[in-house]
């Protein structure tokens, strides 16, 4: 099944448009069988429900697909906002080894179909492709429920149309690719951004009214002041928008030094300014406390980033504070590098050393979640310089930590 989509759009998204609201709109993505939750960044009176779009920020194009998957896949709508579809549905044959399938109802376009009043059971056996109706209804891992199975209708397809199922020993199931955060840090301060690196999912602002290094005074309309965001790829970058503090953003930038040859040499601070940001939803608990950011964050807890073997062996929490290590850090995907001093690095040590004390092995070897509270650090300006190797962000406050469970433990 190919649906044209361009691999290198990679912050692009591709799908039939399910619903919309206000602040989002949701994408099925039939290739992957997934909807994408998407910043509604566009004008909703144009959009039209059951379409195929490529949405990239603020730009949503209708797009087409081939002849062989609208032929098996059409949606339509109902009383112009329900969403509905025809597709093709199979079941398993209940067979010795897919007992876990059983009652499982399958579309190779539209993933798992829910079937509560089992019309598909009570009309099909095992192995039968069939016509069924399906209703945009997300509940759970399923998005789309049954609603009518065409009776007496058994369907024949192509090889080269046929997707394996998921008990088949074919099937490979689409997995998000795990990168770290770091992988996506523009590290060369100095060099224009690309065409693709002009693109920020999810900035925060962490300043406003901070004085512009890149004022001119002899440059009519240069602004004197300006706000400071963060975006894991970028680090810290100037908006000459209005922009609140706290609040998160998605937006594209403006790079001085790939259209004007004079600006070459300036550093990725002074050279990149936000444009068209559109607010979203705060991906991590975000407030604003006396002026200043502050986030709660969750990190897996490993003793060795905190401190090395040897010092774990130091009598008194006094001297052993000033073993901790210098570099301890953990790192988030909206975050990128965050730093963690020693006073908050032996907290971490001595409540979790105070939780397993007492477990039995091998339970006291289980992860440990870690609670902390996320500001700006302190030398943020001059860490911006050579971010990553260091944060723009550090532990201030822990707030405590989890069992393996998510349950918080009480130390």
């Amino acid at each position: 099944m190919s649906l044209r989509q361009k691999t290198s759009d990679y912050h692009a998204h591709y799908g039939f448009l399910c619903d919309f609201d206000s602040r989002n709109i949701y994408l099925f993505d039939c290739p992957k069988r997934r909807l994408n939750k998407i910043p509604n960044t566009y004008d909703s009176r144009e959009l039209v429900l059951g379409q195929y779009y490529k949405a990239e920020h603020t730009v949503i194009e209708e797009r087409d697909v081939e002849e062989k998957f609208r032929r098996n896949v059409k949606f339509f709508t109902a009383d112009d906002h329900e969403l509905y579809a025809d597709t093709i549905a199979v079941m398993p044959n209940n067979r010795p080894g897919l007992e876990k399938f059983q009652g499982k109802i399958w579309s190779q376009y539209l993933g798992f179909l829910r079937d509560p009043q089992n019309k598909f059971a009570d009309t099909m056996i095992g192995d039968e492709l069939g016509w069924v109706t399906v209703k945009y209804a997300p509940d759970g891992d399923t998005v789309f429920e049954i609603t009518y199975v065409v009776p007496g209708c058994r369907v024949q397809l192509d090889d080269e149309e046929l997707i394996p199922t998921p008990w088949s020993r074919e099937y490979t199931e689409w997995v998000p690719p795990q990168n770290h955060p770091s992988a996506f840090i523009i590290r060369n301060k100095h060099k224009p951004l690309t065409s693709k690196q002009h693109f920020v999912r999810h900035a925060v602002c962490i300043e406003t009214n901070k004085f512009n290094p890149a004022y001119n005074s002899k440059h009519e309309g240069s602004s004197e002041r300006c706000h400071n965001l963060f975006a894991l790829n970028l680090g810290m970058i100037r908006s000459l928008k209005p922009v609140k503090i706290g609040a998160w953003y998605q937006h594209e930038v403006n790079d001085n030094r790939c259209w004007k040859k004079g600006n070459r040499d300036l550093e990725q601070y002074h050279a990149v300014a936000a444009c068209k940001l559109f607010q979203i939803e705060a991906p991590l608990p975000t407030k604003v406390v006396f002026g200043n950011v502050k986030f709660e964050v969750e990190f897996p807890f490993d003793h060795d980033i905190l401190e090395s073997r040897e010092n774990r062996t130091t009598i008194g929490w006094f001297r052993r504070q000033k073993g901790m290590k210098k570099d301890a850090h953990f790192w988030n995907k909206y975050l990128g590098k965050v730093e963690i001093y020693p006073e908050e690095a032996m907290e971490i040590i001595q409540k979790v050393e105070k939780y397993r004390r007492d477990l039995l092995e091998p339970f006291k070897s289980e992860p440990v979640t870690v609670v902390g509270e996320v500001v700006r650090h302190r030398d943020s300006y001059e860490n911006n310089k050579t971010y990553p190797e260091f944060g723009i962000f550090s532990v201030q406050n822990v707030i405590g930590i989890k069992d393996v469970k998510g349950k918080m433990i009480n130390v």
